[in-house]
C-alpha cells in the first residue's frame, strides 16, 4: 500500500511557507540587529565617555603611596630614630554574609585587639552603613571597608592569622582570611629609649599622616618627610597590577636622613651621670651639655626629668618633654664672674696680683655679702674663692658699658646657633635701664638671665682662645637613595677681641678654682689641669596673692631655700678638648656648685677623656703611704 500524504503538511512545507518564515526570521534578525546596532552606537559613540569612565573605575586602581620617613643617626651612624615595619589590619564587612560568621569575626578581633569590645566590633561589621546626604537624608550603602587596627605589630598579626584560618578541611565555615586583609604600615621607633628624647622629639598620627610635635622631628620635618605619589594602574580582579598593561608605577623617594654631631657613647655617659645626680640629690631638674670648643659641636646633651618617646604614659610631665637646656632661663650666678674680670685685665685696670678689699664679707654700702669673711684678696683669689664683693668692685672699675660689653661679646642675650625655634635669649637690660645696684649684681650673675646653651657657648669662647663658636648639632644630611652625605657647614666664629695673654692668665685663675683650696676641688681630675667655675643662684620667686581677697601672701624676691647650682669647665685647661656645663635645679640638701655639680663634671669628664683617648697632661699625684 502506498503511504498517505497529509495535505496540511504539504502546505506547511511548501516553498511559499518556507519563504514566508525565512522572511520573518530575516526581518526579526534585521530588527534585532538594528536594535543592537543602535544600542552599540549609543554605548560606543553617544555614551562612550560615560562607559569608558565606568570601565576604568572597575579595572584601574588609584593608590597613594608614600616613601619612608628619614631616620636620625649620631655622628658615627648609630641609629637614634628609626622606622619600624607594621601592618594595618583591614576588613570588608559586606563580604561577611552570615550573621554566624560576623559574630565569630567580632569575637576573634576582640580577643586580639581589645581596644574595642565584642559589641563594638559586631556593630562595625554590619554589611551596610548609612551616609547622610546634603539634604540630610540617610542613604544605605555597602560597608566595604573597616580599619580594624592601624600599625599592628608583626607578631600580633601572625597570631591573628592563625585564629582566622580554617581549623581543617572539614571546616565548612567562611574562611575569614578572605575578608580580612593586611596593608603595610610603619611607626616611628626610638631604639635608645629615653636617650636624647627631648632633643629628638616625637610624632603623632593624624588622618594617616605623621604630625611631628617637638624636637628635631618637628624642626626637620620638611627634610625627613618622604615623597607622596599617586599611582594609577590596571589591575586583575584580585587587585594585582596587570603585567602586560601599560602601567607606570612610580616608587616614591624616601625622606632624607639626619646625622647629628652627638657621639652616642658620650651621650650614654652623660645620661648615666645625670641619673646619679637624681638619685643622690633628688632635684626638681638637671640639665647638662658637652661640646668641642674648637668647633662648637655638641657631643652630648641631656636633662632630667625626661620621657620615653615610645611610651605615651611618660608624656604627662610638661617639664620632661620641654628642652630645658634651650627654653629655661635662669640667673647664672658666679658662672658669670670670669667675663668681667677678663675685660678688666685686658683694659689694664687690674692685674692678677692686685689686692681687692672684700670688706670682711659684708659690704653694707652695696648690700652685698660673701659666704666667708674675706678681707684682702688678690684678683686671682677673687676668682678662686668666688668673692661677690671682689668681683663687684672690679666691675665698678669697668662701668656699666664695660660690664655689658664684657658679657655680650661672649654671646649672652643671643641665641646659640642651634636649630631650635623655641630657644630663649634670656633677659638682659641695656645699661641705660640699670638701677644703682645693677653694676654690682650683673657681674656676679644676678639681675639678668641666660640659658645653659648660652653658658656653654660662652665657656667654649674662653676655652677657644677668645673665638666664640656658633654651636653646631647637625653633622650632615644623607640621601638614602644615593648614599650621598651633604655636610652641614659650620656657621663660623665670632671674634670677641679677647687678648690671648690676659685670657691665659684668667684660665690660670680658673685652674686654681679646682685646686685643693678652691671652691671646686671636687671637679679636679688626676693627670689633667681643669679650668672651671662654680655657680649658685637663688631663685627669684614671684609674689603670691590670695585668690579670694587679693592680698599679697608672699612678697616677690629671692628665695632663701630654692636655688640653681652649676658648674662650667673645660679640660685640658690650656689645650681644651671638652667643655661641659651642668645646672641642677633645687637639689635637696646640696650647698652649692662645688658640692653638687662639680663631682658630676669630674666623673663625666674622666670617662669621656678615657673614651676619646686623650692623654694626661700632668703627672699623677704620688700615692700616700701610711705609717705602720
Amino acid at each position: 500500500m502506498g503511504q498517505k500524504t497529509n495535505a496540511g503538511d504539504g502546505a506547511v512545507n511548501s516553498p511559499e511557507s518556507i519563504r514566508i518564515r525565512s522572511r520573518f526570521i530575516l526581518g526579526l534578525l534585521i530588527i534585532v540587529g538594528v536594535v543592537l546596532g543602535g544600542r552599540f552606537f549609543c554605548i560606543q559613540v553617544l555614551q562612550r565617555d560615560y562607559y569608558l569612565k565606568e570601565a576604568r573605575r572597575i579595572y584601574t586602581k588609584k593608590q597613594i603611596v608614600t616613601g619612608q620617613r628619614g631616620e636620625i643617626f649620631d655622628r658615627n651612624g648609630n641609629l637614634l630614630v628609626a622606622n619600624s615595619p607594621r601592618l594595618n589590619v583591614e576588613c570588608s564587612p559586606y563580604n561577611v554574609v552570615k550573621d554566624e560568621d560576623r559574630r565569630r569575626l567580632a569575637w576573634i578581633l576582640a580577643q586580639h585587639f581589645p581596644e574595642k569590645n565584642y559589641r563594638e566590633y559586631y556593630k562595625r561589621l554590619d554589611r551596610y552603613r548609612y551616609v547622610a546626604g546634603d539634604d540630610g537624608k540617610l542613604t544605605k550603602r555597602k560597608n566595604q571597608y573597616f580599619l580594624v587596627k592601624r600599625n599592628a605589630s608583626l607578631e600580633r598579626v601572625q597570631l591573628l592569622k592563625k585564629s582566622l584560618a580554617p581549623t581543617g578541611k572539614k571546616d565548612k565555615r567562611l574562611n575569614l582570611l578572605r575578608v580580612v586583609t593586611f596593608s603595610p604600615g610603619v611607626v616611628r621607633a626610638y631604639p635608645k629609649g629615653r636617650m636624647l628624647a627631648n632633643l629628638l622629639g616625637y610624632v603623632d598620627i593624624e588622618n594617616d599622616t605623621i604630625k611631628p610635635r617637638n624636637g628635631l622631628e618637628k624642626r626637620f620635618d620638611h627634610t625627613m618627610t618622604p615623597e607622596k605619589i599617586r599611582n594609577v594602574y590596571e589591575r586583575t580582579p584580585s587587585g594585582h597590577p596587570i603585567s602586560f598593561a601599560n602601567n607606570k608605577i612610580i616608587v616614591p623617594a624616601n625622606g632624607k636622613d639626619i646625622y647629628l654631631t652627638i657621639i652616642e657613647p658620650l651621650q650614654a655617659i652623660l645620661e648615666e651621670e645625670l641619673n646619679t645626680v637624681v638619685e643622690e640629690w633628688h632635684p626638681e631638674g638637671v640639665f647638662a651639655a658637652i661640646a668641642d670648643p674648637r668647633s662648637g659641636e655638641i657631643l652630648a646633651i641631656a636633662q632630667r626629668p625626661t620621657f620615653d618617646p615610645g611610651d605615651r604614659t611618660t608624656y604627662k610631665n610638661a617639664g620632661a618633654v620641654r628642652m630645658r637646656y634651650a627654653q629655661d632661663i635662669y640667673e647664672p650666678g658666679s658662672l658669670a664672674k670670669p667675663f668681667s674680670v677678663l675685660y678688666a685685665l685686658e683694659r689694664k685696670l687690674v692685674t692678677p696680683e692686685d689686692k681687692i678689699n672684700c670688706e670682711k664679707g659684708r659690704w653694707h654700702e652695696k648690700k652685698l655679702t660673701d659666704v666667708s669673711s674675706y678681707d684682702m684678696l688678690t684678683v686671682s683669689d677673687v676668682i678662686k674663692k668666688s668673692s661677690n664683693i671682689g668681683t663687684a668692685k672690679i666691675a665698678m672699675m669697668l662701668g656699666k658699658e664695660g660690664v655689658y660689653h664684657a658679657l655680650t661679646r661672649f654671646g649672652f642675650h643671643t641665641r646659640s646657633g642651634l636649630p631650635f625655634t623655641a630657644e630663649q635669649r634670656g633677659f638682659f637690660l641695656p645699661p641705660a635701664r640699670w638701677d644703682s645696684l645693677a653694676i654690682t649684681r650683673i657681674p656676679i650673675g644676678y639681675s639678668f638671665s641666660t640659658t645653659l646653651l648660652q653658658l656653654l657657648r660662652a665657656y667654649c669662647g674662653l676655652a677657644n682662645n677668645g673665638k666664640l663658636p656658633y654651636l653646631k648639632l647637625i653633622h650632615g644630611i644623607r640621601d638614602p637613595e644615593t648614599g650621598n652625605m651633604e655636610l652641614v657647614p659650620h656657621k663660623g666664629f665670632k671674634e670677641t677681641g679677647a687678648d690671648p695673654v690676659q685670657l691665659y692668665k684668667l684660665i690660670d685663675m680658673m685652674i686654681s678654682v679646682t685646686a685643693k683650696d678652691g671652691t671646686a676641688r671636687r671637679a679636679a681630675i688626676p693627670g689633667f689641669q681643669v679650668a672651671g667655675k662654680t655657680g649658685t643662684s637663688r631663685k627669684n620667686i614671684e609674689a603670691l596673692k590670695d585668690p579670694v581677697t587679693g592680698k599679697i601672701i608672699r612678697k616677690s624676691g629671692y628665695s632663701t631655700s630654692e636655688y640653681y647650682t652649676s658648674f662650667a669647665g673645660f679640660v685640658p685647661a690650656h689645650d681644651p678638648r671638652l667643655v661641659m656645663v651642668i645646672t641642677v635645679d633645687n637639689p635637696r640638701g646640696g650647698k652649692g656648685g662645688g658640692a653638687v655639680a662639680a663631682p658630676v663634671f669630674r666623673r663625666t669628664m674622666e670617662r669621656a677623656l678615657r673614651y676619646l683617648n686623650v692623654q694626661p697632661t700632668e703627672p699623677f699625684p704620688e700615692p700616700v703611704v701610711g705609717r705602720r
